[in-house]
């Protein structure tokens, strides 16, 4: 959006300067300097010293003999803050400022936050499988510490591996 702002040369005297105090703008909009001059045309140097954070003008030397319009780009991304532009006549003997506030950008309208609503905990799940499998290797082992048969000690020992792979290949 153009924000427009009317700036004076030589109304009241040679190289004097008319323009407001301050003006107010949003992320991403133009101001537009009017330049007018009511007298004998003069050099003449806007600058924004203090400007990096908004906008990429830096200065500008124009040599005005009836008007002019120079635009002040600012930057979509930006804070509210404010900085000032300079305006320089009479090769410095003139100066003003024009406070530049930055507002906060607008907020959309009509749209409702998205609000996510969480998940549901989930309970934790026993691993029913692995768990019963290593049951029976035990129940095995002690099979074996009591009979002192071999066989219910290599069952155990697979049975045992079994229920360790089994547990890793299904974990979640």
């Amino acid at each position: 959006m153009d924000v427009p702002c009317e700036i004076r040369f030589n109304r009241h005297r040679i190289n004097s300067i008319d323009l407001p105090a301050s003006v107010e703008v949003g992320p991403g909009d133009t101001l537009v300097l009017n330049l007018f001059n009511e007298g004998s045309p003069l050099h003449l140097t806007i600058s924004a010293p203090d400007g990096g954070r908004f906008t990429d003008f830096v200065h500008e030397n124009i040599f005005l003999q009836h008007g002019e319009d120079v635009p002040v780009y600012l930057r979509n991304d930006i804070f509210p803050g404010t900085f000032t532009l300079q305006v320089i006549t009479g090769y410095g003997a003139n100066r003003s400022d024009i406070l530049v506030y930055v507002r906060e950008p607008p907020v959309p309208k009509g749209e409702e936050p998205v609000i996510i609503p969480p998940e549901p905990e989930v309970p934790p799940r026993l691993p029913v499988v692995p768990f019963a499998i290593v049951t029976m290797a035990v129940l095995l082992f002690v099979i074996y510490i009591g009979t002192g048969l071999t066989a219910f000690e290599a069952s155990a020992f697979l049975l045992l591996i079994a229920g360790v792979l089994s547990a890793w290949f299904l974990r979640s």
